[in-house]
C-alpha cells in the first residue's frame, strides 16, 4: 500500500463538443433568370472583388426579348399617333357639325354621332397612352433580365463552392438556384458547435475555448 498525505489541488474538467469551423461571413451568390450557363469566370479558391463577373447565363434569348419589347414599344406609339390625328380629325368635324347644326343645315342625329365619334377618339387616346406605358415597362422589365444574365460578386472573397458548370441550365422559380458560396474573409473564422445540455451549466464567457481541425 502507498499513503499519501492529504492536499489541496485542482480539480479540472474539459467540456468537449464536435462542430465546424466556417468564415464569420458567407454570401450566396444565385440567379433571378433562368437559362443556360455560358461561361464561367471563377472556380473554387478564386479570388474575386466585388463587382467581378463571376459567370454569364447566355444572354441570346433575352436579347431577342429586349428587340421584341422595343417592336411593340413601336406599335404602341406609332398606334398612339394614329389615335392622336383621328382624334383631331374627329375634334373637328364634331365642331362643324355643331356650326351646321345651329344654322339647321344637320340634324340631331347626325350631330349625336360626330359627338360620339369624337368622345370615342378621345378614350381611344388614352387607350392608346396606356398601351405605350406598358410597352415601355415591359421593354424595362426585358432590359432588366438581360442585366441579371450577367452574373457579378457582391464583395470581396474567395470561392468556396461552385455548383455549376458549364452548359447547365439554371431554373428560377420560386427559390433562387445556389450558383456560387464566397467566404468574405478565410483569415477570421468560427467554430459552430452544439454543446451538450449537461455540459452547457459549465461554460461561462472568459473560459478559454481552444479547438483542432483534423486535418492537423
Amino acid at each position: 500500500y502507498k499513503t499519501e498525505k492529504s492536499d489541496r489541488g485542482t480539480i479540472a474538467k474539459y467540456v468537449t463538443a464536435t462542430g465546424t469551423i466556417n468564415p464569420v461571413r458567407t454570401v450566396i451568390i444565385g440567379s433571378q433568370v433562368t437559362g443556360l450557363i455560358s461561361k464561367l469566370y471563377a472556380d473554387y479558391n478564386s479570388e474575386v472583388r466585388t463587382g467581378q463577373i463571376v459567370a454569364q447565363i447566355d444572354p441570346i434569348p433575352f436579347e431577342h426579348q429586349v428587340k421584341r419589347a422595343e417592336a411593340a414599344l413601336a406599335t404602341a406609339a406609332a398606334s398612339l399617333e394614329k389615335a392622336k390625328v383621328t382624334s383631331k380629325n374627329n375634334r373637328q368635324n364634331y365642331h362643324r357639325s355643331k356650326k351646321l347644326f345651329a344654322k339647321k343645315v344637320v340634324s340631331i342625329e347626325e350631330l349625336d354621332s360626330s359627338r360620339t365619334a369624337y368622345e370615342a377618339g378621345l378614350a381611344d387616346t388614352k387607350l392608346a397612352e396606356a398601351q405605350v406605358l406598358q410597352a415601355k415597362a415591359a421593354l424595362d422589365i426585358a432590359k432588366t433580365d438581360l442585366k441579371h444574365t450577367v452574373i457579378v460578386s457582391p464583395l470581396n472573397g474567395i470561392v468556396i463552392s461552385r455548383n455549376v458548370d458549364v452548359g447547365q441550365t439554371v431554373v428560377s422559380s420560386f427559390q433562387t438556384p445556389t450558383l456560387f458560396n464566397i467566404a468574405e474573409d478565410l483569415v477570421h473564422m468560427q467554430v459552430n458547435t452544439n454543446v451538450d445540455e449537461a455540459d452547457i451549466g459549465m461554460v461561462k464567457v472568459g473560459q478559454d475555448a481552444k479547438f483542432t481541425v483534423d486535418a492537423f
